[in-house]
């Protein structure tokens, strides 16, 4: 049996790359983001208000270098905001690029951004702007409605906070046709690794790193079954994608803590494959 991450392999740290080869030789891991990433056009009204935003909110890895290679070089003046991020390793990303304002919440996830937007805000003048710079897709969070209630007093509340979208994420169906190729190559080398040895090598564990790559996922099932284990387990980095998992009555597994979620997923990944 072998693996699909829907991950890029050079954003996997190195010492678990070497892990994750090993725990599945003859077989090799299979890395596919089921996505296409796109920075799109913004109008000078958008841009405008971005340079106006006394906080900018980024929940995704593509978004802060949207916003750190396209965006904040092509404003008339330097922006001396406040960045808000899900993860240490983003602030390290956007520290690197100069952006030394940043917050963090203590969780990497939209709940930690709750409670941070919700500590905030009583500390924010009422003339505050505060705007969010998200791609095409949005996935309803369950804490939503309830940190609209514990916040409604503030100069604003995190479901009324401007959303400007900055990329897009796609997947065509040429993308699904692409990825439905690179399974069965990459099953049929490790099938024919040894002529000897009688295998049959499918994927039985899949780290799902998005709803969207979960929804694409399903077309590649359908597309390649037979590259697939009957019985399959998940692996996700957050709550959201694990509720549309065990929504279709899978088997998924969680980080146990809400910080570092990418390396802790994996060694449990790695745990489970010993």
């Amino acid at each position: 049996m072998t693996i699909l991450i829907t991950y890029p392999r050079h954003k996997i740290p190195q010492d678990l790359q070497d892990r994750l080869d090993l725990a599945v030789a003859p077989a090799t891991p299979i890395y596919l983001p089921l996505r296409h990433l796109q920075a799109v056009p913004l109008s000078s009204s958008d841009r405008n208000h971005i340079a106006r935003s006394d906080y900018l909110i980024i929940t995704s890895n593509f978004a802060l270098t949207t916003l750190i290679d396209h965006i904040l070089p092509s404003l008339a003046s330097a922006w001396h905001g406040t960045l808000i991020v899900l993860s240490r390793k983003m602030e390290s990303a956007a520290n690197a690029a100069g952006l030394h304002h940043v917050l963090v919440p203590d969780e990497e996830n939209r709940h930690g951004l709750h409670r941070l937007l919700a500590a905030l805000t009583p500390m924010l003048p009422a003339d505050a702007i505060v705007t969010e710079l998200c791609g095409n897709l949005h996935v309803p969070d369950s804490h939503e409605s309830a940190h609209h209630e514990t916040t409604s007093h503030g100069p604003f509340h995190e479901s009324a906070i401007p959303k400007i979208r900055i990329y897009e994420n796609t997947w065509e169906p040429d993308d699904e046709q692409h990825a439905t190729d690179e399974i069965r190559r990459s099953l049929t080398a490790a099938n024919t690794h040894d002529p000897t040895v009688n295998t049959d090598i499918r994927i039985n564990r899949i780290l799902v790193t998005s709803p969207s790559a979960y929804q694409r996922l399903q077309g590649l099932i359908a597309a390649t079954p037979e590259s697939f284990s009957k019985k399959l387990t998940y692996y996700t980095l957050g709550p959201s994608t694990a509720r549309i998992i065990t929504a279709a009555h899978h088997p998924v597994i969680l980080p146990t803590t809400n910080t570092n979620v990418l390396r802790q997923t994996l060694l449990h990944l790695l745990q489970d494959l010993a």
